[in-house]
């Protein structure tokens, strides 16, 4: 079996390094690095070890040998590319005495076989081979050999980022290492993280007694690849002491704290209002008016290399307005109260709330907003707000004659419709004098006395509140009732006609119980809906109620025929006058009518209906027919089922 393994899967031997260079200990060249294979330079302080491309190596060294009889602290940047899953193999921070050549590619990173050494790799590829952790790991180890845990692992690997198994992410990370000298312990940082440390006699037991060696980064490709970058640190920064006031007029004390691999020589700093300065230390900067300025520092180190840009805007603050708001805005006694801040700055941040209640009673909040009780007193506010920047402001004052509030009860009653409903409301607190009262009826009304008398638009279920205002403005609590208004609305129907013993059926409507009166004929005077059997013409009065009561009234007239009949009349004149103007029959104890039929005297049919309908028009479609005598036909069934038909004349009178 062949097994087709990644970069490092390939073992690569050191190629030669070259002599010493007995260079200055302490003075940094104009340019003191040493580049070697792909490695390119892509600024000042900056360089690309490798391209994104196989079986690549690159390495940069410094041409000066340092003593590690001296402690160091060195911060680079580094960059190890975009790709994840097939990204490779690293970047590894190395101290050897041998020379300033380029190391192997592949799973070496560079390092591999140098000897004697010690190496701080970052390793972004998984060598089974090494028995390397399946996460981008940084370790220590020394003499070239990256097996993990043979003789010459230092520290065993760990994640080269905290709970992140990737550091190929596109992003430059802080490598620092430092070593101590007195204490003999080499570690290394990641993004300000304590990563992996050593602590290892470096002089004598890797270096043989030889405290001066060479510095450098190496990186590799193999079958595997990525872009693999780093700078040493060259970065402008600058702060200002602890308490320092940014309220204008201010005088600013700025204080450099920028960093550089080597000397810085040049310090160039523009404080945003046009003026500038050339030097470390600049003295007092005066900004006599408020405003946001942005301050910019470039430093330059002793290799000629000048650092980014570094931009800063400091606020110099003014003086901020005071202002509160209270939630209510009427403060009554023993009651919470949301006291929010209404505060308002041009320049600056508003950072602490100071309170005082009747000159005795401060509160210093870092909140915006303070909820508050206050007993019966003539009461003061004052708030004075601080900023960030050291303003402060004149103090905000509003007064409250902190009173009790009112307490009410509220009584109402069920009603008919169409009475008055009384509404009523007694004072609790007798030694709180009412100034206003307030009712919401319910029906969208309002009134404003504590005994109301209200009629309401019609029945239902009314939801009532009411509340009470004190002299002060303090509001009593909002009370609510239910009441109900029951209303009926008798209802029997049109009039009508029955045949002699025909049972009639009574509808009635509107109420919840019902009385018929007389209670003459009835199946059951106290229902709605009674059969009646007449035999002459008759009245009925309908009284309707609610269990409240409330009784509404409604009249039918009965006309009783001998039947069963169909009376037809014998003329009509339909002249629109609202008299006589159709002609129909008049159906006495019939069920059904099966046809009614008209025809002219040529024997044309002019009308036909079912039903009782309301009858002819004296029209042919939309046409009014001619004055004269005309032949009905009719054919219905009564009560019992029996069929009757007749027949006759109508005259159209117009």
């Amino acid at each position: 079996m062949i097994l087709l393994m990644r970069s490092r899967s390939f073992l690569f031997y050191l190629l030669a390094f070259s002599g010493m260079f007995p260079l200055s200990l302490f003075a940094q060249e104009e340019t003191p690095y040493i580049l070697n294979g792909s490695t390119i330079q892509e600024s000042c302080n900056c360089y690309q070890l490798t391209y994104d491309q196989m079986f690549l190596a690159g390495s940069v060294w410094n041409k000066n040998l340092i003593d590690l009889n001296e402690s160091f602290n060195y911060i680079f940047s580094v960059f190890l590319g975009c790709k994840d899953l097939n990204g490779a193999d690293g970047i590894a921070f190395v101290l050897q005495p041998i020379g300033t050549n380029l190391g192997a590619a592949g799973q070496g990173i560079g390092f591999q076989n140098i000897s004697p050494s010690v190496g701080i790799p970052i390793d972004t590829y998984q060598n089974f081979d090494y028995n390397d952790p399946p996460y981008d790991h940084v370790g220590i180890f020394k003499n070239g050999d990256l097996h993990v845990g043979s003789p010459n692992t230092m520290a065993y690997p760990v994640h080269a980022l905290v709970d992140n198994p990737n550091i190929e992410d596109c992003q430059w990370h802080t490598f620092r290492i430092i070593w101590d000298a007195n204490a003999k312990i080499l570690s290394a940082e990641i993004d300000n993280v304590p990563r992996v440390q050593t602590h290892t006699d470096l002089v004598n037991e890797i270096f043989s007694g030889n405290s001066r060696v060479f510095w450098g980064f190496t990186s590799a490709t193999g079958g595997q690849s990525n872009i693999q970058k780093f700078c040493t640190a060259l970065t402008a920064d600058f702060t200002t002491p602890p308490g320092q006031n940014f309220c204008a007029p201010a005088d600013i004390n700025f204080i450099d704290q920028s960093t550089s691999f080597g000397t810085i020589t040049n310090w160039w700093w523009q404080f945003g209002d046009g003026t500038t300065f050339q030097g470390q230390t600049p003295p007092l900067h005066q900004y006599p008016q408020p405003g946001y300025y942005t301050v910019m520092l470039n430093i330059e180190a002793n290799n000629g290399c000048t650092s980014d840009t570094l931009k800063r805007t400091i606020t110099i603050g003014s003086i901020p307005d005071a202002g509160f708001n209270t939630s209510p805005q009427i403060i009554c006694a023993n009651y919470p109260v949301l006291l929010s801040d209404a505060s308002h700055v041009q320049y600056g941040t508003i950072n602490q709330w100071n309170w005082d209640f009747n000159g005795s009673a401060l509160v210093q909040t870092t909140d915006s907003s303070l909820t508050k009780t206050f007993p019966i007193e003539n009461l003061q506010i004052d708030l004075v707000v601080h900023t960030v920047e050291g303003c402060v402001s004149q103090p905000a004052s509003k007064t409250w004659n902190v009173t009790e509030k009112p307490a009410t009860s509220i009584s109402v009653q069920d009603a008919c419709y169409g009475d008055p409903v009384p509404l009523s409301a007694t004072n609790l607190t007798p030694s709180v004098p009412i100034r206003q009262w307030y009712w919401l009826t319910g029906d969208g009304e309002e009134d404003s006395t504590s005994h109301v008398k209200h009629y309401y638009p019609g029945g239902g279920i009314y939801t009532v509140t009411e509340y009470a205002v004190n002299n002060a403005g303090c509001s009593s609590d909002t009370l609510s009732a239910q009441l109900t208004i029951y209303q009926s609305k008798a209802k029997i129907g049109n009039d009508t006609v029955v045949a002699f013993g025909q049972p009639l059926q009574l509808h009635a409507s509107g109420g919840e119980f019902y009385q018929w009166q007389p209670a003459s004929f009835l199946s059951d005077p106290n229902i709605a809906d009674p059969i009646a059997i007449l035999y002459d013409n008759f009245q009925y009065i309908l009284k309707a109620y609610t269990s409240f009561g409330c009784p509404t009234y409604d009249t039918i007239h009965i006309k009783a025929y001998k039947g069963p009949a169909m009376y037809v009349p014998n003329a009509f004149s339909p002249d629109n006058n609202g008299i006589n103007d159709r002609f129909h029959p008049i159906m006495v104890g019939m069920q059904s009518i099966d046809y009614f039929e008209v025809f002219n005297r040529l024997g044309q049919k002019v009308f036909s209906s079912q039903g009782d309908g309301p009858g002819w028009d004296g029209n042919l479609n939309g046409k009014p027919q001619p004055i004269g005598t005309y032949v009905w036909l009719i054919k219905g069934r009564d009560y019992l089922g029996n069929i009757h038909s007749e027949k006759g004349t109508v005259v159209l009178i117009r």
